[in-house]
């Protein structure tokens, strides 16, 4: 038998895969640097078909699938002869096989061919590889082995030892919520969100089941509802249970066939269960034997699980009567362990359902502060009607379930049907969750004459009412612990120690199993907090991150305010169209949960609204649910929007806003409402600046209530209130350094300017540009001023305006020039702070001041290699703008001839550093501004050649050579050697 005979023509062709689902965060992972990539993950993970899907992103490639008879040295070296039969050289190994060379030998060649053409090879179902070969792959080429069993190969924890390893499992193989709903709307099955978390929590992502999900779902053979209890009734999914049967269940051995259908009436495994209800005693022999089998059984701490829909399918096959005795069996075992979360599972398998609710009672609220909302919920309808009408507390249990759902009216009906003084206390928790302080009082009144009026819970719960209603010291006499909280930190106005207390608060929660806490989610605190204090980038993390946790917590509620305080940190930025739109989704949100929700976005869109619409909706609401820090907050917000826009009512809502403050014990909102009424004029000015030494950030960073939207803006307000001052205070001088000046400016124009020279001359005040320069001369005299940073004399700067004019004649237009620049450049001209006036003239450097041909000489006189060096060099316009002065011209010629030379410098050292993508950009770029700038042709000329792109060299040359010869000139020597080498 020859070696050709050994092998499959077969086995050595990547499946086609097609209509396979885009997989980003999959993609990334199968594309990083380590050499060798390792998949090993059950059946049905889709090894094979996600690396067949990337294979023509990860270069040449071999492919080899194993069968048990590779488990013969001699198989296996000819099945790899013959996977990689188009690679040239290949004849060698072949020779070596037709002389009956020993394996090894034969594999050692066949690594050096794929090595010297740089090839991965891929080995599919790599349990199989004989451990004697692995050593000889393992230390050759880029390697990809996909297998259902973790590979124990001899030297491997040497190669990740040296992160030559990647492993992919189970985990990152599974889909995650968001390509479960890609992959149902492939198959034309409209989901939301909600919907996709239940198929991915049925499917746990394994992707096999996920398909055959979809397609039943997109056959409609099957409602998504139905998969909601697994444990009631197994989903019609014929086809996964077929291939669960041939491909899972099918290689097992009869015992462990029956082991495990009769241990799938329980969820966690474990030894001592599986000897007490089934009598076996080789139970943890046969767990771990199939936990290494590649089943799906795997370990979770002492415990072992199926997948939930092997149980099902496993469940159905048992008779109903003996499914049931096990149950018993097994509720009996867990209640005689003290484990009651298993316990009821047992009494529902096995239809106690009595039993069941009374141990809802018992543990369900426990279960509930655990995050185990859907347990709860799937356990209660599965106690059915009669149970509960029977046992009344768990009417109560689920009106917890829904106010944690953010489900409010169906929370208040489910509470209608509980037991008096659960009643009052549920309904009470909903407008406590919902900040409605007006509704919960009358609540907590009847609570605590049903319970008694020092009942510890409902002391707790008259705190947190008075401190929704803004009453902070009645909220400190219900319980006093209270005023150590965060949210009491945050509306008393101590917002370093809301935020310190935030920040613990996060990292108790985030990915926690936990129900979700609503407006006291600490990420949201954080976020809020960062805004006010002008941390606006980690409100925007805080923000984003507490949109993702209200996702996983299923909560709108979470969702809909992490969307307004993204809202409030892109508001502060300036970003207005940002902070709309999310206000705008923070509302539709809002208004399918509670309408009280509505307020804080409506506050913010009353910024961006003038005309007080929003406002007046957000005041309704808030005034409504008696939370008059809520309204104090809105009458702020929507009074700097006012003012923003310089609007008469502005003064009457800060001064409203500022008693609303006052009545509900905020400091902070206080001196907000202080400063900015100094700054529109009818402040006083000491209590602007206690407001200013408390909270300095008002001043020195954009924030969410600052008075002034714009550095320049908070400059000009430094400046007044510095000059309220006998002395200015040493904490002002602070501020001005934070705001980026060496020492506070006592006059400034508010305004920041950007003057621009290069490609055409401009300038913007204050974000505007500037259309009327009163006289066309200012133009020129500004231009003169930009190529002499230090100045020049007024004397020089008449005579290069006017080189023809009498002097008189040319010192009353220079005169007129003169004012009329300094006017472009300050509104009324007179403050002297962006142009010096005199006998010298120049533009003063200063932080509000920014000129694109002073930044463009940084770039260009820089290191190469500098820190964003390239880029700006890259960005950098072409020319000057054409101005008819001497001076003038004569910069432009310099700065001409230094930007190609500079883009040279910085491609040379990225070719160097074989950044061959960047060295090609720069050196084009070069040649764009210098078509004949032959020092660039050459670096783009190796750079193409190093890239492969042969085309690109000779075009490389051949543009150089015309762009020459349009200026009678030829190639120099070097050139032309390089062109030829490269060439050859």
């Amino acid at each position: 038998m020859t070696w050709r005979e050994y092998a499959s023509p077969r086995r050595t062709r990547p499946p086609q895969v097609r209509g396979a689902l885009a997989r980003p965060r999959l993609s990334a992972l199968l594309h990083g640097d380590e050499r060798i990539v390792m998949l090993s993950a059950p059946a049905g993970y889709g090894k094979t078909t996600a690396l067949a899907a990337h294979l023509p992103d990860l270069g040449r490639s071999c492919w080899y699938t194993l069968d048990a008879d590779d488990a013969d040295p001699h198989a296996f070296a000819a099945g790899l002869v013959l996977s990689a039969a188009r690679l040239s050289g290949i004849e060698d190994a072949e020779t070596l096989l037709d002389a009956g060379a020993a394996p090894y030998v034969v594999v050692r060649r066949l690594v050096d061919i794929l090595l010297s053409q740089d090839v991965l090879l891929v080995l599919d179902e790599a349990q199989h590889l004989p451990a004697e070969l692995s050593r000889e792959l393992l230390a050759g080429p880029r390697l990809a082995l996909l297998s259902r069993t973790a590979l124990k190969l001899p030297d491997l924890e040497v190669f990740e030892a040296r992160s030559e390893v990647r492993r992919l499992g189970s985990a990152e193989l599974s889909f995650d919520v968001q390509e479960t709903q890609a992959l149902l709307r492939a198959h034309a099955v409209s989901v939301d969100l909600a919907a996709a978390r239940l198929a991915h929590s049925v499917t746990e992502g394994w992707p096999i089941a996920a398909r055959f999900l979809a397609q039943a779902l997109s056959g409609r053979r099957l409602q998504l509802g139905a998969l909601r209890n697994l444990e009631a009734e197994p989903p019609q999914l014929s086809a996964l249970f077929a291939y669960l049967a041939q491909e899972v269940l099918g290689p097992l051995e009869p015992t462990l066939r029956e082991f495990l259908t009769r241990s799938s009436v329980f969820e966690a495994l474990t030894p001592e269960l599986l000897q007490s209800v089934l009598g076996e005693t080789h139970a943890e022999t046969y767990l771990e034997a199939l936990a290494r089998s590649g089943t799906f059984l795997i370990r979770e701490g002492t415990a072992f699980r199926a997948h939930p829909l092997l149980r099902a399918h496993l469940r159905a096959a048992l008779p109903r009567e003996h499914a049931r005795e096990l149950a018993l069996r097994g509720a009996a075992y867990f209640e005689g362990a003290g484990q009651p979360r298993p316990a009821l599972q047992a009494h529902l398998q096995a239809g106690n359902t009595a039993r069941a609710g009374e141990l809802l009672v018992l543990h369900g609220a426990r279960w509930l502060g655990q995050g185990r909302v859907s347990m709860v919920e799937r356990s209660l309808e599965r106690v059915g009607e009669e149970v509960m009408t029977a046992q009344s507390a768990l009417f109560a249990l689920l009106g917890d379930v829904r106010r944690l759902q953010s489900r409010y009216d169906e929370a208040l009906q489910a509470y209608e049907r509980a037991p008096e003084a659960a009643r009052v206390t549920g309904q009470a928790r909903i407008y406590l969750d919902t900040v409605q302080p007006a509704r919960a009082e009358a609540l907590l009144e009847q609570a605590a004459r049903l319970q008694g009026a020092d009942a510890p819970e409902l002391r707790v719960l008259r705190a947190e009412n008075a401190l929704n209603a803004g009453q902070l010291e009645a909220a400190v006499e219900w319980w006093p612990e209270i005023a150590q909280g965060a949210r009491f930190a945050l509306r008393s106005g101590n917002l370093e120690r809301a935020l310190m207390l935030a920040r613990r608060g996060v990292r108790g929660e985030v990915g926690g199993q936990r129900a979700a806490q609503n407006h006291r989610e600490a990420l949201l605190l954080e976020s809020l907090v960062c805004a006010l204090t002008g941390e606006l980038t980690q409100a925007e993390e805080s923000a984003q991150s507490g949109i993702v946790e209200g996702e996983r917590l299923e909560s709108p509620f979470v969702q809909s305010l992490a969307y307004a305080r993204f809202g409030h940190a892109r508001l502060a930025r300036g970003d207005d169209v940002t902070a709309r739109t999310s206000y705008e989704r923070a509302l539709s949100l809002a208004q399918d949960t509670v309408p009280r929700l509505m307020a804080e976005p409506l506050m913010g869109l009353a910024f961006l609204d003038p005309q007080g619409v929003h406002a007046a909706q957000a005041l309704t609401i808030s005034e409504g649910s008696g939370d008059c820090y809520m309204s104090a907050l809105v009458r702020l917000t929507f009074a700097l929007g006012l003012q923003e826009t310089r609007h008469p009512n502005a003064i009457k809502e800060l001064e409203r806003a500022r008693r609303d403050f006052q009545d509900c014990g905020d400091v902070f909102g206080q001196a907000c409402a202080d400063l900015a009424l100094y700054a529109a004029g009818q402040g006083d000015a000491h209590r602007a600046l206690r407001a200013v030494q408390a909270y300095p950030f008002l001043l020195s960073k954009p924030s969410l209530f600052t008075p002034a939207r714009t550095r320049a803006g908070r400059a000009a307000l430094l400046s007044r209130l510095a000059r309220e001052a006998p002395e200015i205070p040493a904490y002002l001088r602070l501020l001005a350094r934070d705001l980026g000046y060496a020492d506070v400016t006592l006059e400034h124009p508010g305004v920041e300017v950007r003057v621009q020279l290069l490609g055409r001359l401009g300038v913007q005040r204050g974000g505007e540009e500037v259309r009327d320069w009163g006289r066309a001369k200012a133009r020129d005299l500004l231009a003169l001023l930009v190529v002499y940073p230090e100045g020049v004399s007024r004397e020089a700067a008449q005579e290069a305006l006017y080189p023809d004019l009498e002097p008189e004649v040319g010192e009353r237009n220079f005169r007129i020039v003169l004012h009329a620049l300094g006017t472009v450049l300050e509104p009324g001209g007179g403050s002297a702070y962006f142009l010096e006036r005199g006998e010298w003239l120049r533009l003063r450097a200063s932080p509000d001041l920014t000129v694109d041909l002073w930044e463009a000489w940084q770039a260009l006189k820089a290191r190469p290699g500098s820190a964003q060096r390239a880029e700006a060099l890259l960005a950098l316009p072409g020319r000057l703008a054409g101005v008819a002065l001497a001076d003038v011209e004569a910069e432009a010629e310099r700065y001409a001839a230094r930007l190609p030379e500079a883009l040279v410098e910085e491609a040379s050292l990225a070719l160097s550093q074989g950044e061959l993508e960047l060295a090609t950009r720069l050196a084009e770029r070069s040649i764009t501004v210098e078509g004949a700038h032959e020092p660039a042709a050459r670096v783009l000329m190796r750079a193409h050649y190093a890239r492969g792109h042969l085309g690109g060299v000779a075009r490389a040359y051949q543009h150089c050579r015309e762009a020459l010869r349009a200026l009678d000139l030829a190639p120099m020597p070097e050139t032309e050697a390089l062109y030829q080498a490269l060439r050859g």
